[in-house]
């Protein structure tokens, strides 16, 4: 009984490395989360749809950054490729999230009148 429910918390138990690969071909590859779901063997479409909200979170607060590539990655043309697009796609979510904060502080510093940034010139106590 013991080995049967073993076995069953196993099967659900994912890799960060499996995680990784299903977000990625979501949110950078385009691809549609069934299909995904279906490919590498992920039992609840649920669970999928939430690596895909937490990975966006972290993206959208600059906690994410991308992991390192294997040496066989690095070796691999399309790997390359994939890569230089998850790079610059990644570099423009960190665009838009400077832009967006820094249209924040504008619009405090302005219609709220809050002194945010340090202007030029002040001394330091």
């Amino acid at each position: 009984m013991q080995e049967h429910i073993q076995e069953l918390l196993q099967r659900f138990q994912y890799s960060e490395q499996l995680k990784e690969t299903a977000v990625f071909r979501i949110l950078f590859g385009g691809e549609d989360p069934t299909h995904v779901m279906v490919d590498l063997d992920i039992h609840n479409r649920y669970t999928l749809l939430n690596w895909v909200s937490l990975y966006r979170q972290k993206m959208q607060t600059g906690l994410l950054t991308l992991p390192a590539m294997t040496k066989t990655q690095k070796q691999d043309l399309q790997a390359l490729k994939q890569r230089n697009t998850e790079l610059e796609q990644a570099l423009q979510q960190a665009n838009l999230l400077i832009l967006a904060l820094n249209t924040m502080i504008e619009v405090a510093e302005k219609e709220l009148k809050l002194p945010i940034r340090k202007t030029s010139g002040t001394k330091q106590c």
